[in-house]
């Protein structure tokens, strides 16, 4: 699915505008959108007509019999869909109320027709500005006794801090609200990266127009966003294409497309042979996690290698992993271990790199040796990443690579502080994915996957619960596990995130966001798989 900046939405509306779509038809059908979601809604229905950016997580609330609805408007094209939505609440027979947050005199085109077709129907409507003493007590007890508030008050133009009297509708918003919809962003996020502008409405439901926009799909913003839908205003995906998006999100149906084939006539030749190089002392649940995950997503074998003395230990995770014991441990690397390599190699259709190895001369070597013997997929996790001493060496490099790192290892690779990685963790991805003809998976909340063409993709899925040791030898381990199928190193790199946070998102259903761990995701991975097929 694309997701669009705000000026390239803006940009949309102009050439559908352009093409024969009157602005007041698009409104219409926005407004409307918003409508039904709020009698769904009002009525605890679980069910929608639109699309949702992440279903796992869409659950529907209300009480039925419940009809008191407060629209809160402002001047522009924002406060327009909402005095739409209004118009048809009232015609369903809803108590609605409108709260203007602009004079009829201030008002232009086609929000000042709705607000002219409000007044025709009779719709309450109290006009507040920051100058009406007394205004924060009349706001309070409206939204006090609403069951329902439509933030239709700023949209994706706001520059600069949310101003009076908004901020403080919108502390009444977040004090005293029953429920919230926000009509394509919530009030006081920025569209363009998800930035609090001082202040913004925390939504429950929140109805974005024709495409996501990057600020509903990256945090903070999409913590005030509530569950996501896109109302679709039928203006053509070509107008979107045009701009040349750059940013996507994988759906539901996408991501069900994507699941490789498993042909009948097949054996565990056919779906590829894993290798994974790992493990030290005290780490050998990483690799044996890497292992275990590929197997789930269904490699048909997987061969880790590890140090001597921890071999044993991942062996007794699962019998269907095979172990290749290294002996060199935490010395330089030996001439034996170099020959099990060069094996292990020659045996594997694409090796994930990193899970527990730790950081020292030995395992630079390793990397190394690796990313410039190998010709098949690697993928690059945890101190694989770590051990990287020199850039130049992805360069060097035979095969395909996926890099996958969390913030703080990305800081280090660019020498940067975390606090400045997360700050800009589209444009760090981006950057870095192009420079070294990379796929950089960085992991953490709403996971950026950086492809080398410069596109990104959100990753849409996944919790708080997933903020567990371990998780990330499961990601590791599914998007080695797609790749030893024969899938493309481009869809298996957007993919694997969308399969991990849908496993603990099933997982947290189940059991807790405190009590996830990394074995949970991957107990839940046959589950996902069925979700989606």
């Amino acid at each position: 699915m694309i997701v669009l900046k705000p000026e390239e939405m803006r940009k949309v509306d102009k050439r559908a505008i352009e093409a024969g779509f009157p602005d007041i038809l698009l409104m219409e059908t926005a407004g409307r959108g918003v409508a039904e979601k709020a009698r769904l809604v009002l009525h605890g229905e679980n069910h929608d007509h639109h699309q949702e950016i992440n279903d796992q997580n869409f659950k529907q609330t209300g009480n039925p019999g419940r009809g008191k609805v407060l629209v809160i408007a402002g001047k522009g094209n924002n406060g327009g869909d909402g005095l739409v939505a209004a118009r048809y609440l009232d015609i369903w027979g809803y108590n609605v109320k409108i709260l203007m947050l602009s004079e009829e005199d201030n008002l232009t085109g086609s929000p000042l027709v709705n607000y002219r077709l409000s007044k025709v129907r009779n719709i309450d409507i109290y006009t507040v500005t920051a100058s009406e003493e007394g205004y924060l007590e009349d706001a309070e007890n409206l939204i006090f006794k609403a069951d329902l508030v439509i933030d239709a008050i700023l949209g994706t133009g706001i520059k600069g801090d949310v101003r009076e009297p908004y901020s403080s509708l919108i502390d009444l918003i977040n004090q005293f609200a029953s429920s919230v919809i926000a009509v394509d962003i919530p009030s006081g996020i920025d569209g363009e990266n998800g930035d609090i502008l001082g202040n913004a409405v925390i939504a429950d439901y929140t109805m974005t127009m024709a495409y996501p926009k990057i600020g509903l799909v990256v945090y903070p913003g999409r913590e005030h966003c509530g569950e996501i839908e896109v109302i679709d205003l039928g203006v053509p995906i070509e107008f979107a294409l045009e701009q040349e998006p750059q940013h996507f999100v994988l759906d539901y149906e996408e991501a069900s497309s994507l699941l490789p084939q498993r042909p009948v006539n097949s054996h565990k030749g056919t779906f590829g042979k894993v290798g994974v190089i790992g493990g030290s002392s005290g780490m050998a649940g990483a690799p044996a996690l890497t292992g275990l995950a590929a197997l789930k997503i269904g490699s048909g074998l997987v061969r880790v290698a590890v140090p001597e003395n921890v071999q044993g230990t991942v062996a007794g995770y699962s019998p269907e992993i095979i172990t290749v014991g290294l002996k060199g441990m935490e010395s330089l690397l030996k001439v034996e271990d170099l020959n099990i390599i060069e094996k292990l190699m020659e045996q594997s259709s694409v090796i994930a790199l990193g899970p527990g190895l730790g950081v020292s001369d030995r395992t630079t070597k390793v990397v190394s040796k690796i990313l410039q013997e190998f010709q098949s997929p690697v993928v690059l996790d945890a101190d694989g990443i770590n051990s990287l001493r020199d850039l130049d060496l992805l360069s060097e490099r035979r095969g395909s690579l996926v890099m996958t790192p969390h913030p703080g290892e990305m800081a280090r690779l660019l020498d940067k502080d975390i606090e400045e990685i997360q700050s800009r963790r589209i444009d760090f991805s981006r950057e870095f994915a192009s420079k070294y003809n990379v796929y950089l998976i960085l992991k953490g909340a709403a996971t950026v996957i950086a492809l080398p063409d410069g596109n990104i993709y959100i990753n849409p899925s996944g919790n708080q619960g997933m903020a567990t040791a371990g998780s990330g030898d499961v990601l590791t381990g599914l998007i080695t596990g797609l790749l030893a199928q024969g899938m493309n190193i481009e869809e298996a790199a957007i993919l694997g995130p969308y399969l991990h946070g849908m496993a603990g998102d099933l997982a947290t259903d189940q059991i807790s966001s405190y009590s996830m761990i990394a074995g949970d995701i991957i107990s839940y991975i046959p589950e996902t798989i069925k979700y989606l097929l």
